[in-house]
């Protein structure tokens, strides 16, 4: 993990050097962060800027997720040029708003590089719902101040479902450290950097917290699988740190 522009980080690593990439970039929609301008001007040529340089960092047949807002979905043709598809990344919680109809799922966009793919196969479907209303309030999806972190379930989900085993993935938007969480409990290698100092300690908190935990690999069952990964999420923090102690 690292803290800095992720364009100048990324460009210190190999090409060829990933096996997924998981981004979760500002929006474009005048969110206020400390360290990022997150103005709608030129929003599209700066992501693509970064998203098609951490592509780069791809082995052949890599997954590269990259979420977006729905307000935006017109514009992602536009944005991506990659023949994608979306990933619908459904929320169990919704935030009511003064709206004709509610935004209950965050589009994803989706490709993967030319080369064999990975599938775990059993829930490749392109949908999930996330524990949204479990997701800062307590548990291991706890983000620790950041607010707008990630359901960790689902991000553990795409994951395990679509990195390959002992796979590395990489986030150029680590944020909270979801996506580090995740691959922390699935057995997958972790690369992530983050702008701003503040989040990236939440990422850090939460990542070394992870690694105290016991992993979700060596389960196939999905069922079992998705037991052993609600678990998780929905334990409290301090319970699970008191259990490593004894």
């Amino acid at each position: 993990m690292v803290c800095g522009d992720c364009l100048d980080l990324m460009r210190d690593m190999s090409d060829g050097s990933v096996d997924a990439v998981i981004a979760d970039p500002p929006y474009g929609i005048g969110f206020q962060y400390s360290q990022h301008d997150d103005t709608p001007d030129g929003y599209g040529e700066w992501l693509w800027k970064c998203i098609e340089l951490a592509e780069s960092k791809c082995k052949p047949g890599s997954p590269v997720f990259v979420w977006q807002a729905m307000p935006n979905v017109r514009l992602l043709a536009a944005w991506f040029p990659r023949k994608w598809r979306l990933f619908a990344a459904c929320k169990n919680f919704v935030q009511m708003r003064p709206t004709v109809m509610q935004y209950a799922f965050d589009p994803v966009v989706v490709w993967w590089t030319a080369g064999d793919t990975y599938s775990a196969g059993t829930l490749s479907r392109d949908w999930h719902i996330g524990n949204t209303a479990n997701t800062i309030n307590r548990g291991a999806g706890n983000a620790g101040g950041h607010p707008c972190a990630r359901p960790l379930g689902q991000v553990t989900h795409i994951v395990n479902q679509w990195v390959r085993p002992g796979g590395t993935v990489l986030d150029p938007f680590m944020g909270s450290g979801t996506t580090g969480v995740a691959c922390v409990q699935t057995g997958r290698s972790f690369v992530g950097m983050e702008i701003d100092p503040a989040y990236f300690e939440i990422a850090q908190r939460r990542i070394a917290k992870a690694q105290m935990q016991p992993l979700l690999t060596g389960i196939t069952d999905p069922k079992e699988l998705r037991k052993a990964a609600g678990r998780l999420e929905s334990l409290p923090l301090l319970e699970m740190m008191e259990a490593n102690e004894t």
